[in-house]
């Protein structure tokens, strides 16, 4: 077959690994381009996709306080992307593929694009949070004037992501949470397919443990870092914790060095609130590395209580209680991480995912 992709996602997130990782796989029995729209231009995809069709987009970057930026990116700026994807659906046409995989935008959630062109396959990552969660909602100190702007801008994005959206011939998502949520967004039936890692990439090595708990994700209540500080306050002596931050735009730990740091550590903690599905999950269950996450969200289908990891209400209490039972027990741990690594093995990878996602273009 001859397929496009695009996206137009922030560097080493989620949703850009899919691209990368169905493009090395696809390639091998297809013809397969690229079109992607960012400020920067991404070389190492040319070892990946026959041609690459890149697209520079000057957005301006907003940090809160400067009225006139926000203004011009809630307006002017999606104009412009607008216009863009109308030109790139042009160059898309003229190709000739057999079908589309449209991957989420970093401005819209669901891109322009899929308003322009047929034979779309839309891997939808999660619906516009800022609309659809309810962790989102506005601060109760935020001033009349600022509220009625979000309001109203918040009612704009989600017109163009809904409008945008229905416009898929297929749409996929990445867990049956996120199906749910799909379909209670708008009204779509969404196929499930499962992301997955590389098992000769992300495996268990022999490494001295360093670390009692690592804790991956930025420091803010959204990812459960608020969760891990009052777990820690419930220790005389603390457990040794080890943070990263996964590699975002340069800024973070890189692929090699976080399979090292799943490796040098005895729990993997995955607390993100309402995670749609969490790559960070299965990777540690790859390496072998027994998890406790919380049980909400994509977690509940990824890991198999007191058999691959522990999932545990959102209180310290019993994370508390889920630590402690791992720290004092090595055969548990090493009972817990195989089991994990052969449930990845057996549902989690890349290749069963693109196998899975092929069955669903068949129908298109």
């Amino acid at each position: 077959m001859k397929i496009a992709f695009f996206h137009e996602l922030t560097p080493l997130s989620g949703a850009r690994k899919v691209v990368e990782e169905y493009g090395k796989i696809l390639r091998k029995d297809h013809s397969i381009d690229l079109f992607y729209v960012d400020d920067i231009e991404d070389k190492k995809v040319k070892k990946i996709f026959n041609k690459v069709y890149y697209f520079k987009f000057k957005f301006k970057k907003y940090e809160g306080n400067n009225w006139k930026t926000r203004l011009y990116k809630d307006s002017i700026e999606l104009l412009k992307l607008y216009f863009l994807h109308k030109k790139i659906s042009n160059i898309i046409k003229g190709n000739k593929y057999d079908f589309i995989f449209i991957n989420p935008s970093k401005f819209t959630q669901a891109p322009f694009l899929l308003r322009f062109i047929e034979k779309s396959v839309y891997f939808c990552e999660e619906p516009l949070r800022i609309v659809y969660d309810n962790l989102f909602e506005f601060s109760k100190d935020i001033n009349s004037i600022k509220k009625i702007y979000e309001k109203l801008n918040r009612k704009v994005r989600k017109f163009i992501d809904k409008d945008n959206i229905k416009k898929a011939n297929i749409v996929l998502a990445n867990s049956q949470f996120t199906k749910d949520n799909i379909n209670k967004a708008y009204g779509i039936k969404a196929c499930l397919c499962y992301l997955g890692v590389a098992p000769k990439k992300f495996l268990p090595l022999t490494i001295k443990k360093e670390y009692d708990l690592l804790f991956i994700g930025e420091k803010n209540n959204i990812e459960g870092y608020d969760l891990l500080e009052d777990v820690i306050k419930l220790y005389k002596q603390a457990p040794k914790v080890m943070i990263v931050v996964r590699d975002i735009d340069g800024n973070g730990i890189s692929e090699e060095n976080l399979i090292k740091e799943y490796n040098k550590s005895k729990i993997v903690l995955t607390l993100s609130k309402n995670e749609p599905f969490g790559l960070s999950i299965i990777e540690a269950m790859a390496c072998g590395v027994p998890v406790i996450a919380l049980n909400e969200g994509g977690f509940k289908e990824s890991v198999v209580d007191n058999k691959t990891g522990f999932l545990i209400k959102r209180n310290p209490y019993d994370l508390k209680a889920k630590i402690d039972l791992l720290l004092e027990d090595d055969n548990l741990r090493d009972r817990l991480g195989k089991a994990g690594r052969n449930r990845v093995l057996t549902n989690f990878t890349w290749k069963i995912s693109v196998s899975n996602f092929l069955k669903f273009i068949r129908n298109l």
